[in-house]
C-alpha cells in the first residue's frame, strides 16, 4: 500500500531513526505487522526491517543512573531555523 511504501522510504532516508519517538514506535509496529507479526511473531521479529528499527531504539531511550530517559526529538535544527528566519 502507499502508506507502507511511504514509511519504508522514510526508514531508508533516516536510516531507521525516523523523525521522532512517536513515529519510531509507529514505524516499528507497522514493520512488524508487514513482516507477518500477527501470524508469526518470531519470524517477524527476525525480519531485517524490524531488526534495523530495534537497533535504533537506543537513540530515543536509555537508562541513566536515575532511571529510564527518553529523548523527544532527534534535533531542533528545523525549529531553530524557523524561529531565526
Amino acid at each position: 500500500s502507499f502508506a507502507v511504501e511511504y514509511m519504508r522510504a522514510e526508514d531508508d532516508e533516516t536510516n531507521y531513526l525516523t523523525i521522532a519517538p512517536i513515529s519510531k514506535a509507529f514505524h516499528m509496529v507497522c514493520a512488524w505487522i508487514a513482516a507477518g507479526g500477527e501470524a508469526d511473531s518470531a519470524l517477524a521479529r527476525a525480519s531485517a526491517q524490524v531488526q534495523k528499527h530495534i537497533a535504533r531504539v537506543p537513540a530515543y531511550l536509555w537508562v541513566a543512573e536515575d532511571g529510564m530517559k527518553a529523548q523527544g526529538y532527534n534535533g531542533s535544527q528545523a525549529w531553530d531555523t524557523a524561529f531565526a528566519t
